[in-house]
């Protein structure tokens, strides 16, 4: 159970009354009310905004055309002090980075990355929501994210790409969109995200204030860690641990989730657990699922992290009491 804001539920029920469909209509099976809508300080569960974005596709005709329009209402001021801290931070990598960090304090549910290739860095997404609501909220987070960059960058002219894997939709016109996120537009791409943004990641910022954004993000911490409460730690850092790779180390994990190595070790203490163990949780899981293919260990050792194929066994051993050759041998013998 996921909770946020009901800003975005806001947007989206303001955008598909601006279309014609009924409130009522809108909010049918979400279990919110109209009532709700007017207490800025509501927080609705991610299910319950899903509900409202798959009532609005519902009564449209085109997920993508809807996608792009409904991005283009959410604005800085939509994302409180997340906003004001992406607004003072001195660099556009440090703004990236930020909004990386704090995503669960956004409206996305789209996963994003910034991936390095060759001489590029890009910023890509994808979307695990199945189907043409998939489409329309993955076309909302993107176009959400260049708002932002238009907004935070202040300029028309950022050569940056927004590319989709998808072809473009019949009767779309992309001259509205291109004029005012200040970008071009390319389809049939290999993926979906934002090209072209190595030169501009080290440039500064109009707006950058150093007390601002260190204001800014401690507040943003705490919000997230009170968001965060309900989840037992060891969770978000096994979740976290698969989103960053299995490379990561305790402060990269710790400088994620917006909380020291110190408090991060005291909490999984408290679970009556530790860093040592989550991450031989998650790495070992992996390797049982690993061995269950023909890929040879030393292969298998390589993918998680381990030095040779023989530390990669004598860990398996310690933590599972029997050798990976033999783990493999068990779970051929019970199928």
């Amino acid at each position: 159970m996921t909770f946020r804001s009901i800003t975005s539920v806001q947007i989206i029920v303001s955008y598909g009354i601006e279309l014609g469909i009924d409130e009522d209509r809108l909010l049918q099976g979400s279990g919110l009310v109209s009532a709700q809508l007017a207490d800025h300080d509501q927080l609705v569960e991610g299910k319950q905004e899903l509900q409202v974005l798959n009532n609005l596709m519902l009564n449209t005709s085109c997920p993508f055309k809807v996608g792009m329009a409904l991005g283009c209402r959410y604005h800085l001021t939509s994302y409180g002090i997340m906003g004001y801290a992406l607004l003072a931070s001195s660099t556009a990598r440090k703004a990236i980075e930020l909004g990386l960090r704090y995503l669960d304090l956004t409206y996305v549910f789209s996963q994003i990355t910034l991936t390095e290739l060759k001489d590029d860095l890009s910023l890509r997404f994808s979307c695990d929501i199945p189907g043409e609501l998939g489409e329309l909220v993955l076309v909302r987070d993107m176009l959400g994210a260049a708002m932002l960059q238009r907004e935070v960058f202040e300029s028309n002219d950022w050569p940056i790409q927004l590319q989709f894997t998808s072809p473009q939709p019949p009767g779309l016109s992309l001259e509205d969109i291109k004029q005012r996120l200040g970008a071009e537009i390319e389809f049939n791409a290999s993926y979906n995200g934002f090209a072209g943004l190595a030169p501009l990641l080290d440039l500064p910022l109009i707006k950058a204030n150093e007390a601002t954004a260190r204001l800014c993000e401690a507040q943003c911490s705490q919000l997230l860690q009170q968001k965060q409460n309900w989840q037992p730690v060891a969770k978000l850092v096994k979740d976290t641990l698969v989103h960053l790779g299995l490379t990561a180390s305790m402060q990269d994990i710790a400088q994620h989730l917006a909380r020291t190595t110190r408090t991060l070790h005291r909490q999984l203490t408290l679970e009556q657990t530790s860093w040592r163990q989550v991450r031989d949780d998650v790495r070992f899981g992996i390797a049982e699922a690993l061995l269950l293919t023909p890929i040879q260990l030393d292969e298998i050792a390589e993918r998680l992290g381990f030095s040779d194929g023989a530390n990669f066994s004598h860990s398996f051993k310690r933590c599972k009491n029997m050798t990976p050759s033999q783990y493999r041998k068990q779970v051929k013998k019970q199928r």
